[in-house]
């Protein structure tokens, strides 16, 4: 048994233990109401996975691929849901938000080395720390939207037991909001994301006279001329 044990033991330092594999690393990429990515650039190998988070976010957000060697649309909204992405073959890979592509552009690099830092530069281009520079001025499509959503063609009806549906549309993308009222006070509150046609239902009232908001506020804040609808549910 002995001499059993010590052949088996002789065996296995011959063939040597196998290797685990490398593991696949996750990498974050967080967009903000800066209407920047933190950060925007990284630096992965092939087989590790980037997600997009917008955690905290109040504007609209989405990633969609910006290089044809990729293809991804990433559901938007307010905040928008995490995204992510594994890649698996090297190359350079571009991004951007959709609604804000002025300034929320990105890069993923996927490399099986990554590529060293950049030297730092010589002391004589390095800053002092009283330097100030000019301020930068962040550009976008939204900030310098100021135009109002329009809301039109607005109607309300019953839609089903004690139900109603209040349809509409807004000429932009835009956050709809309707409060069902009785004098002064709110008996129902309902909000969709919206652009162009939008229904919004709303149940468990009670029969009686309703008194209808309705608001709509786009991506920028621009908030349309609220409208009034009245219904009466039997």
């Amino acid at each position: 048994m002995r001499r059993a044990l010590i052949a088996l033991g002789a065996a296995a330092a011959g063939f040597g233990v196998a290797a685990a594999p490398a593991q696949a690393d996750t990498v974050v990429i967080a967009g903000t109401d800066a209407l920047v990515w933190e950060p925007s650039l990284v630096d992965i190998k092939p087989g590790d996975t980037v997600t997009w988070t917008f955690a905290g976010t109040t504007q609209y957000h989405n990633v969609w691929s910006a290089s044809p060697n990729w293809s991804v649309q990433s559901p938007g909204g307010v905040p928008a849901p995490d995204f992510s992405y594994t890649f698996e073959a090297e190359g350079t890979y571009d991004f951007y938000c959709q609604v804000h592509p002025d300034t929320m552009r990105g890069t993923v690099r996927v490399a099986a080395a990554p590529p060293p830092p950049p030297p730092p530069p010589p002391p004589s281009a390095q800053p002092f720390g009283n330097d100030a520079g000019e301020p930068l001025t962040i550009e976008s499509n939204v900030k310098l939207d100021k135009t109002r959503p329009r809301l039109s063609r607005l109607s309300a009806r019953r839609a089903g037991k004690r139900a109603a549906r209040v349809r509409f549309r807004v000429s932009e993308q835009s956050d709809v909001t309707v409060r069902f009222k009785r004098g002064k006070r709110t008996i129902k509150t309902a909000e969709t994301s919206a652009d162009g046609v939008g229904t919004i239902r709303v149940r468990g009232l009670r029969p009686g006279s309703y008194r209808i908001l309705v608001r709509a506020t786009d991506l920028a804040g621009n908030r349309a001329k609220s409208r009034t609808l009245r219904l009466n549910l039997r």
